[in-house]
């Protein structure tokens, strides 16, 4: 739960992805507003949202106004789990350290 928090909370972190931006022969790319931490997971969609922007409340996140990048968001889930285990870990041997338990 720490962790699924805590990738929610990093979606104050701005960034850029790549996106297609046009498909007449081939695929052109450009980059789009992006939020996340450590990568970028929710971006800018470039039919239905307000250019430039991206919505980040949760309401907007469940009715699909922007791009949910699945790849990079479970990669964003799994480094907050590691550092929700780690801290964890690292909390108990500190505190078994200093206090004898």
């Amino acid at each position: 739960m720490a962790a699924g928090a805590l990738t929610y909370l990093s979606l104050a972190v701005p960034g850029r992805v790549s996106a297609v931006c046009a498909n007449v022969d081939m695929p052109v790319l450009c980059p789009v507003l992006a939020y996340g931490f450590p990568l970028p997971f929710l971006a800018d969609s470039q039919g239905v949202s307000p250019v430039g922007s991206v919505a980040r409340d949760p309401l907007s996140l469940l009715i699909g106004l922007d791009d949910v990048l699945w790849p990079r968001l479970g990669l964003s889930i799994a480094f907050w789990m590691l550092v929700v285990v780690g801290g964890s870990f690292a909390w108990r041997r500190w505190n078994q350290a200093h206090h004898g338990e």
